[in-house]
C-alpha cells in the first residue's frame, strides 16, 4: 500500500510538473483576464499558469503579456482567444529580431517633414541628419541617466528611476519625454503590452522631438503582436508626413514586415528599397538591406 501511495505520488508530482511545463505565465495584465473553465470563465492574475490549449478573454479595455521560455505572446485588444494559436503566431522570424536594436535607436531616430523642414528627431541640427539629440532639457539629470542607463541595457534601474519622475512631472512636455523613455525601458526588459499602455498615455505633437520615437516604439509592439493592420495605421501617415531621416528608415522597415506578412509583396518590396535609399550608410539600412538579400 505505501509503496502504491509513493507511485502516486510521484505521478502526480509529475504530471504536475509536466503541466507546468506547458504553461504560460503572465507576466502583465490590465483590465480584466479569465481563462474559459469547465465552470465558466475565471478571473487570471499576474504570475497564473495559462495552459498551452487554454481559452482567454481580454476585457475592460485589457492588455496581455504571456511567457513560455522564448515565447513571448502579445494581447493588446480586447476579445477571446485561443492560446495555441497565438503561440503558432508568435513562432515566427521577423521584426522581433530588430526590436532591440530599434530600442537602442531610439534615442537618435531623426525625421523631417515633407513640407517645412521641421525635424522631428533633433532640435537644432541638420533636418535628416543622425547628429545626437538634444533633449528636452540637457540638464534635467534624470532624462540623462535614464538614457545613460538604457544605453547600458539596465531597464529595470530606468524603470525604477523614470516611474517616480512621471508621477512628479511638472509639464506636459516633461511627462511626454519621460513616458517614452520608460516605455522604452519595459519593452527592452521585455514587456512590450505595458510599454504600449505607456504609450498611449501621452500625444507627442506631429513635429516634435518625442514624436517619431513614440510612433516607431508603438508601432514595433504592434509589429510584435502581430497586429499589422493597426501598425500600417501609424506607420503609413507617418512616412508620408516625414519621409526621410532614420525614423522613416525604420518606418519603412516596420512597414515591410507588416506588408509581407499580409501577403502585399509588392508594397513590402517597395518599403524595403525605400527605406534604404534614404540613407544606405546608417545602422537601420543595414537591417533593411538584410532583408532585401534575403528575398
Amino acid at each position: 500500500m505505501l509503496r502504491r501511495l509513493l507511485v502516486l505520488a510521484v505521478f502526480g508530482l509529475a504530471a504536475a510538473g509536466s503541466l507546468s511545463a506547458q504553461g504560460f505565465s503572465i507576466s502583465y495584465l490590465d483590465g480584466r483576464v479569465e481563462t474559459r473553465t469547465p465552470k465558466g470563465w475565471t478571473a487570471l492574475g499576474i504570475g497564473d499558469l495559462v495552459a498551452a490549449d487554454a481559452q482567454v478573454r481580454v476585457s475592460d479595455g485589457g492588455a496581455l503579456e504571456l511567457q513560455k521560455g522564448k515565447v513571448r505572446i502579445t494581447i493588446l485588444k480586447d476579445g477571446t482567444y485561443d492560446i495555441a494559436n497565438l503561440a503558432r503566431a508568435s513562432d515566427r522570424p521577423g521584426a522581433g529580431a530588430v526590436g532591440m536594436v530599434l530600442v537602442q535607436k531610439l534615442h537618435g531616430l531623426t525625421s523631417t517633414a515633407s513640407r517645412g523642414g521641421t525635424t522631428g528627431g533633433v532640435r537644432g541640427a541638420a533636418q535628416g541628419s543622425d547628429a545626437d539629440v538634444t533633449w528636452v532639457d540637457e540638464s534635467d539629470e534624470t532624462l540623462s541617466r535614464a538614457r545613460s542607463l538604457i544605453d547600458q541595457k539596465k531597464f529595470p534601474e530606468a524603470v525604477a528611476l523614470l516611474g517616480p519622475a512621471i508621477d512628479d512631472s511638472g509639464s506636459d512636455a516633461e511627462k511626454v519625454a519621460l513616458t517614452c523613455l520608460i516605455a522604452t525601458a519595459w519593452y527592452g526588459q521585455g514587456q512590450p503590452a505595458r510599454a504600449y499602455r505607456a504609450l498611449s498615455t501621452i500625444a507627442p505633437a506631429p513635429g516634435s522631438e518625442w514624436y517619431p520615437r513614440v510612433v516607431v516604439l508603438k508601432a514595433q509592439v504592434l509589429v510584435d503582436a502581430g497586429s499589422y493592420a493597426d501598425a500600417l495605421v501609424l506607420l503609413s501617415p507617418f512616412i508620408a508626413a516625414y519621409p526621410t531621416g532614420e525614423s522613416a528608415q525604420a518606418a519603412y522597415l516596420l512597414s515591410y514586415y507588416c506588408q509581407k506578412a499580409l501577403g502585399d509583396l509588392s508594397s513590402a518590396h517597395d518599403s524595403l528599397e525605400n527605406g534604404f535609399r534614404i540613407d544606405p550608410s546608417t545602422e537601420t539600412a543595414k537591417l533593411i538591406d538584410n532583408e532585401r538579400k534575403a528575398q
